[in-house]
């Protein structure tokens, strides 16, 4: 659900503040998320939690009359995803792993000490999208904008996948990880 919000979220706002004024625009950002939050009660922080800074950024943005506090939360969100890929790297317990478990319940010892050792890789593919989000807010084109907030930021993600699949397919020896 998270995902498709994400999707949907940048051109929502580039929507409401083309016809409306940013305190209208707000509101309407301010009902969607809780409409989010509302299906997403059930699911836990982590379903519902974005939702909940969604709302918190349209108060704001509400308040002190502002877009750039809705359109800042995608670049909150990947600061948040940055941390989390950090502190998965420094607290050994990779992220990783743990997403690549739910897929595939097989990895090999030499597989996880793999993965654990570039999720510092995974932290700065996450900055990297980190840095765009900022440049390009920074940029004030509100197209550009919603076009990398809404869907172009994943291609620096599956960029950096196909880079990491390119680097295990080379440089990959499991005799070295025994």
């Amino acid at each position: 659900m998270n995902l498709i919000i994400s999707l949907i979220y940048a051109p929502i706002v580039l929507f409401s503040l083309k016809y409306f004024d940013i305190k209208t625009a707000s509101i309407y950002i301010f009902i969607f998320s809780f409409f989010w939050f509302l299906l997403n009660m059930k699911k836990g922080l982590k379903e519902y939690g974005f939702s909940i800074l969604y709302m918190i950024f349209a108060l704001v943005a509400y308040f002190i009359e502002n877009s750039l506090f809705l359109k800042i939360t995608p670049s909150i969100l990947a600061f948040i995803v940055t941390t989390f890929v950090l502190y998965s790297y420094l607290s050994k317990s990779s992220f990783v792993i743990y997403y690549i478990e739910k897929f595939k319940k097989n990895l090999s010892i030499e597989d996880k000490i793999y993965l654990q050792n570039s999720t510092l890789f995974w932290f700065f593919v996450a900055l990297t999208n980190l840095l765009l989000h900022i440049f390009i807010l920074y940029y004030n084109d509100i197209l550009i904008w919603t076009i990398y907030s809404s869907f172009a930021w994943y291609f620096v993600f599956i960029f950096g996948l196909i880079i990491q699949i390119i680097h295990k397919k080379l440089f990959f020896k499991k005799e070295n990880y025994a």
